[in-house]
């Protein structure tokens, strides 16, 4: 008798054990392919993405340099690395469409005039005003988790 018990006991606590492992799985696929799943491993490769991204300068001002010296060797492919991960390619292409229309040359004279008008410890903002005390130029630089400055907006 005693050992049907046992018998009935451990069976009961293998199926627990079983159903247990079962309900385990199932949570951890739901999880695979939840959206928040999907978004903390997204963040994650962004992360790293810009960990290992050497393009940009250890001041704004060095990376503005850097950005109109590939400017001025007609560079447009280096100039959009300093820009932004996520707007490297449209910069890359804006920029490519400003050289053919033979329109380098002026953007660095207007980026050549910008001062800092607007600072802290992880975002700067120069700018230039024209003849008429207008905004014409507003670059947004932005410090990232590398420590590399790199332009948000232009």
């Amino acid at each position: 008798m005693w050992r049907n018990v046992i018998k009935f006991f451990g069976v009961g606590l293998g199926v627990a054990f079983l159903g247990l492992g079962t309900l385990s799985v199932i949570d951890y696929v739901r999880y695979k392919k939840s959206p928040e799943y999907r978004a903390v491993k997204e963040l994650e490769k962004i992360k790293k993405e810009y960990a290992e991204d050497p393009y940009g300068g250890e001041t704004p001002e060095e990376t503005l340099r850097f950005f109109v010296e590939a400017l001025k060797k007609g560079d447009t492919e280096l100039a959009a690395k300093y820009f932004v991960l996520d707007k490297q390619e449209e910069w890359k292409e804006e920029l490519a469409r400003i050289k053919d229309k033979g329109l380098l040359g002026e953007m660095m004279k207007d980026l050549e005039r910008v001062k800092k008008s607007k600072s802290d410890e992880k975002q700067v903002f120069f700018s230039a005003t024209n003849e008429e005390q207008v905004v014409s130029v507003l670059v947004d630089i932005q410090k990232h988790v590398n420590g590399k400055w790199k332009i948000a907006d232009l």
